[in-house]
């Protein structure tokens, strides 16, 4: 595969409150490809948003105590400024994020936003940004693109505000797209619409996709591999189709079993027991332990005493004790 466009070594964000620091992501490793599209899934809190906001440099000038590496095409981009990073924000890196209504400046028209993304990186005049704000809302399906330049977000329905938000990451061709959760808020239809938008334009341009999401079928159709995110760390790393159907770690077992299946006439669903780890306080073994439902099969509670590594053959990784097939032929029924 060569050396990797992107490359995540041991990323850790913490941030200072009151009560101490808040571990948001606690040594997350990630590699991606040009015209790769990787998918990083997990429940609430478990630091998908974070990872993607360090990414972009978003915490750049924040209390956010960051370390580790962010390697894009071979430049850390976390010990860069604030100034050093702006050519790579927006233009080498877009973002899509997940509400368009609050990441719009509500003061200003669609267009005049999409056109002021494009003049940042581009030494054009207004009449030509705007002609490449217009052409760009038209090719993300927006009607009557002339006239809904001068219309404002709240002008815009959500699928409508979606695609102008993807238009904005879009305009200057960036080599990498992070997509967080672009489709939360959106009905089944229009999220198809949105999932095919992304798809194609991302064959046009040739970049690479981080898709952040907690839906799991949204990985299915539009991603090559996935990382499983819990406790701010990768639990699991692998593609998709293994991911699914040689699952590797008992957290993945755990989200799979949780999603409602065509095939099971019962209709019932295998919950996760328990919480997530407080990110103020973890805990010095496996962060998943006290949820699961294999521990007892680790000897000498080894899932509490020490924290296990990032392991694994080829491209499919997992951080458990067990083997891959241990957990894949284990219960999911919990046990004190």
């Amino acid at each position: 595969m060569g050396t990797p466009f992107l490359d995540i070594r041991d990323l850790r964000v913490a941030f200072p409150t009151d009560d101490g620091l808040v571990h948001a992501v606690n040594g997350m490793d990630l590699t991606l490809q040009r015209g790769e599209t990787v998918g990083i899934v997990g429940e609430s809190g478990s630091g998908k948003t974070v990872t993607s906001q360090t990414l972009m440099g978003l915490l750049k000038g924040t209390s956010a105590r960051v370390s580790g590496q962010i390697l894009f095409d071979g430049v850390d981009l976390v010990p860069l400024s604030e100034n050093q990073m702006r050519p790579y924000r927006g233009k080498r890196i877009g973002m899509i994020f997940q509400d368009p209504l609050s990441a719009m400046h509500p003061f200003y028209t669609v267009g005049r936003q999409i056109a002021e993304a494009y003049r940042v990186h581009n030494a054009v005049s207004a009449k030509a940004a705007k002609a490449q704000a217009i052409d760009m809302l038209q090719r993300v399906g927006i009607p009557d693109p002339v006239s809904r330049y001068d219309a404002y977000p709240h002008e815009f329905s959500g699928g409508m505000r979606q695609r102008a938000m993807i238009a904005m990451a879009l305009i200057c061709e960036p080599e990498l797209l992070i997509a967080d959760e672009p489709t939360t808020a959106l009905d089944v239809t229009v999220q198809a619409q949105i999932l095919d938008l992304i798809a194609s334009l991302q064959a046009e341009t040739g970049s690479a996709v981080v898709f952040v999401t907690h839906d799991l079928g949204v990985v299915a159709e539009v991603c090559q591999r996935v990382v499983v995110m819990y406790g701010g760390q990768c639990v699991e790393e692998a593609a998709v189709h293994d991911a699914f159907f040689d699952t590797a770690h008992p957290y993945t077992k755990g989200l799979l079993a949780s999603m409602p299946s065509m095939a099971d006439e019962s209709g019932r669903l295998t919950p996760i027991p328990g919480f997530p780890p407080s990110l103020l306080n973890l805990p010095t073994g496996c962060l998943f332990a006290d949820r699961c439902p294999v521990r007892h099969l680790v000897p000498d509670d080894r899932c509490f005493t020490e924290r296990p590594e990032l392991t694994g053959a080829g491209t499919h990784r997992s951080r458990c004790h067990l083997s891959p097939q241990t957990v894949a032929a284990a219960s999911l029924e919990v046990v004190s």
